[in-house]
């Protein structure tokens, strides 16, 4: 399994970005197979499938939530109920805070795995009327930086 983690701090835009990365793969035809995607963004686990640039079968788990262990936990269950998934794209908190090395232990996972790519999210620190505007920006460019890695090795969907 390959992993794409989002990482960063708390309100940095991990979740949405998951959430329009979703919206974006289902644009391409891809299918929900498991779990759900919301019409409006609030936090979900779905498994959707469809066929990469080499017209192979891909099935990838998004998950947005993993503020808590309970959270991680509920991710471990859904992914060991469908376990059949190439690529799991989930948020993470970033170095050092809680529960980062809970998400590692609890999905048995070693960060230094090699199949493992993190994408670190930072916050918008702009106020007043350019706030929007950098939010914006940063948006557009985050889900660029994802869908171009998504497409290209290791995942090439």
């Amino acid at each position: 399994m390959k992993y794409l983690l989002i990482g960063g701090a708390q309100s940095v835009g991990k979740s949405e970005s998951i959430y329009r990365l979703a919206q974006n793969l289902i644009k391409q035809n891809y299918e929900i197979v498991a779990g759900s995607i919301p019409d409006k963004f609030k936090d979900f686990k779905a498994i959707v499938q469809g066929t990469n640039q080499k017209r192979i079968k891909v099935t990838i788990l998004l998950n947005t939530a993993t503020d808590e262990e309970r959270l991680i936990q509920e991710l471990k269950s859904f992914l060991q109920q469908h376990n059949y998934c190439d690529i799991i794209i989930s948020s993470i908190r970033d170095d050092d805070f809680y529960p980062r090395k809970s998400f590692f232990k609890i999905m048995e996972l070693n960060p230094d795995n090699p199949d493992i790519l993190e994408v670190p999210l930072a916050k918008i620190t702009r106020r007043g009327d350019n706030f929007n505007t950098a939010l914006k920006w940063y948006n557009k460019h985050v889900d660029y930086l994802l869908n171009h890695i998504l497409k290209n090795k290791p995942f090439e969907i």
